[in-house]
């Protein structure tokens, strides 16, 4: 089976710089969306799927319009959630936006490395459950730079380590292929030459 996993767009953020959980896409984002559903609109999938934030949603949409194609969320796939962060410090917070800390957001309820990277690959076996009882060869992942690191390095029989690859632009993508059962190809790095003109 063929896996294609693409970034959500642009996404408002608050004043601190960080997401919302209920936050979409900016019109940038929008224009990123289209880029990539137009991008891929001529191939074949045999099943679509998002997580259930609205930026991934918002992407998998602009998809869907375009290509009358429906999607199916899965809840587990979210973004780490980073529960009240709006309670820590500006210096915690300019820290998370400029990756120089570890996403470890248990201190304020949200989850861990550990956790997030459970959650996802429970919601990637969802995935992988429900494509190949329909007996999928191809299918497309909207989703988010987090999850799709947890996904990568799950296949690779790695840790999860989302500073062990360049960050993933948005709405870039990535394919990678379940060689055997259980065997996958190896990551070969993003896609991005739909959206040289607009990021």
């Amino acid at each position: 089976m063929e896996l294609w996993l693409v970034r959500h767009g642009d996404t408002i953020v608050g004043e601190d710089g960080l997401y919302k959980p209920h936050h979409g896409l900016t019109e940038l984002g929008f224009e990123q969306a289209r880029s990539v559903a137009h991008a891929l609109k001529d191939v074949e999938f045999d099943e679509c799927y998002s997580s259930n934030l609205p930026r991934a949603i918002q992407t998998a949409q602009t998809y869907a319009d375009l290509t009358s194609r429906r999607f199916t969320r899965i809840a587990d796939l979210d973004e780490i959630d980073v529960g009240h962060i709006e309670e820590a410090s500006i210096d915690f917070k300019n820290d998370v936006v400029n990756h120089r800390v570890e996403l470890d957001f248990s201190q304020f309820g949200g989850e861990d490395p550990n956790q997030f990277s459970n959650r996802v690959q429970q919601g990637f076996g969802q995935l992988l459950e429900d494509a190949k009882s329909k007996n999928c060869q191809r299918v497309v992942g909207f989703l988010h730079a987090g999850t799709i690191g947890v996904i990568l390095d799950h296949i690779a029989g790695r840790e999860f380590d989302y500073r062990s690859r360049p960050r993933m632009p948005n709405c870039a993508y990535t394919i990678v292929s379940e060689i055997s059962d259980g065997k996958w190809s190896e990551w070969n790095g993003w896609t991005s030459v739909h959206l040289p003109a607009i990021t």
